[in-house]
């Protein structure tokens, strides 16, 4: 993915794609449809409203079981048309500037249809027959309160592959590229359609707007229109500075070997590297890991739930495709739950998720929303075994965020040198 120069002026990409005030070419006739499946009884309805000078469009309504199936069935409104082209945004997502009067509801859900002969075919059968392929669709929550606030969507957190019982994704850009959007989809879409699914309750949403942002563009609203808390630094400073260790690959005779250092640059600056080699491990014929981490009571970022982490890295081996970040909260063990993920008992609250490193002999932002991290995922291959998009207990919440404990640095998952220099982390909201 790409990411915007430390220090470096980047205006990123914005491409406006639905808003309600008639401008031409984002504003689309949005229309209510209501479970139709076997007898389902959920109903709904949609709505433009105004206030305060804008206009916005209401979903509302209520998603009750389906007699039949005894599960929740649906309510969602989509509107068809020409959108913009969206593919110089590729490495970035959607940002939905929205609110709420139900922000506990968590069947939210997004999806937008590119690249197939009948959008209405594609986004009821998700990828579950044949040629229903090109509806790509992610849950999301909605913070509280009576603002309109945003929430980013990256596009590698979308499939077309997902349950059209549930709406769960059934395969994972994660798991296989196969599933995940691509520029010639996000330069041809022809539908996008919010979603009440899944889960019985009240489900009111209100959409303002929805934009495409470049990762640029995303890092940069994150870090100037909002705000940032430090976290992670090397120069010393009380409250970000801590000691981390390394640790090699200690499952069953594993090989990879890595150091960690603090080292500072010609300019002045401290930070910290991981360097070493990733390799099989003999027994498992699969690579192991060499991770460094840092305990301590670190800053309170339960503010910046609706942003992430803003990673300012740098790597000789930008090609290295296993780097990863963990952060522990809310865990009697961070060493068992960091070393479980989830998949043994009581080893939850360690949430973890996959980066990579801009080429560049430069400081790069990296930004890891935190709706893209778990805290379930295998501890042979680090790869999440359940996304937040799928379900949202797996999130990371505020009081996980208020409360870290432990930050991790990995590479994992695949053989090779891996070098990490890590200048600051930061939450940004």
């Amino acid at each position: 993915m790409s990411s915007m120069l430390f220090g470096a002026a980047s205006a990123g990409v914005t491409v406006p794609l639905v808003t309600f005030d008639g401008a031409a070419g984002t504003t689309f006739n949005f229309k209510e449809l209501n479970d139709p499946v076997m007898g389902g009884k959920s109903t709904g309805n949609w709505s433009v409203q105004s206030g305060n000078g804008q206009s916005f469009g209401v979903m509302n309504g209520q998603v009750v079981n389906v007699p039949s199936l005894s599960a929740p069935g649906f309510i969602k409104s989509a509107g068809d048309g020409k959108y913009a082209d969206a593919s110089a945004a590729l490495s970035g997502g959607l940002r939905l500037t929205v609110r709420s009067q139900t922000p506990g509801y968590q069947g939210f859900r997004l999806t937008f249809a590119a690249g197939t002969l009948s959008p209405d075919y594609s986004c009821a059968g998700g990828g579950s027959i044949p040629l229903s392929r090109g509806c790509f669709k992610r849950q999301f929550t909605v913070a509280g309160g009576k603002d309109f606030s945003e929430v980013y969507l990256p596009f590698n957190s979308f499939s077309d592959k997902w349950s059209p019982s549930t709406g769960k994704q059934t395969t994972t850009c994660a798991e296989d590229a196969d599933v995940c959007p691509k520029a010639k989809d996000l330069s041809g879409i022809v539908r996008m359609e919010f979603w009440a699914e899944g889960a019985a309750g009240a489900a009111e949403l209100e959409v303002l707007k929805v934009e495409a942002v470049s990762e640029e563009s995303a890092v940069a609203v994150r870090s100037t229109a909002g705000g940032v808390v430090p976290l992670v630094s090397f120069d010393g400073a009380a409250g970000t500075t801590f000691s981390f260790k390394e640790l090699n690959d200690p499952v069953m005779g594993g090989k990879s070997t890595g150091t960690w250092a603090v080292q500072k640059s010609g300019n002045g600056q401290s930070f910290g590297v991981m360097n070493g080699q990733v390799v099989n491990v003999p027994s498992l014929s699969a690579p192991g890991f060499i991770k460094s981490a840092g305990d301590g009571t670190y800053n309170d970022a339960s503010a910046a739930l609706s942003g992430g982490l803003n990673l300012t890295v740098r790597s000789t081996t930008p090609e290295y495709a296993g780097f990863r970040l963990t952060f522990a909260a809310g865990t009697l063990s961070p060493d068992y739950s960091c070393a479980g993920g989830g998949s043994i008992p009581l080893s939850r609250g360690c949430f973890k998720r996959q980066f990579t490193v801009p080429a560049g002999k430069e400081f790069s932002s990296v930004y890891l929303p935190f709706n893209t991290f778990s805290d379930k995922w295998s501890p042979s291959t680090g790869k999440q075994t359940t996304t937040c998009a799928d379900d949202a207990d797996v999130c990371p919440k505020a009081k996980d965020l208020s409360g870290i404990v432990r930050m991790e640095f990995w590479a994992e998952g695949a053989a090779g040198a891996a070098d990490l220099e890590v200048l600051k982390v930061d939450a940004v909201y």
